[in-house]
C-alpha cells in the first residue's frame, strides 16, 4: 500500500473570493499564485503560504 507523502493543493470553499485572497494574504500573509478568469464570471483562486507547502484553493461555496 503506498503512502501519501505530500499535500498539493486544499479547495477551500469562500463567501468571498476577493475577501478571502485579502484575508489569507493581508493577515496570514500568503502569496497569490494564481487569479485566472474563466467561464461566466468565474475565477481560479490559489493562494500559499511564502516558504511552501500546500497551496490553497479559494473556491465559490454554491
Amino acid at each position: 500500500m503506498s503512502r501519501i507523502t505530500q499535500v498539493g493543493r486544499v479547495m477551500v470553499p469562500v463567501g468571498d473570493q476577493d475577501a478571502a485572497i485579502a484575508f489569507y494574504t493581508g493577515t496570514l500573509d500568503f502569496e497569490l499564485v494564481a487569479d485566472v478568469p474563466f467561464g461566466d464570471g468565474e475565477r481560479w483562486v490559489e493562494v500559499a503560504p511564502p516558504a511552501g507547502g500546500a497551496a490553497l484553493a479559494l473556491v465559490p461555496s454554491r
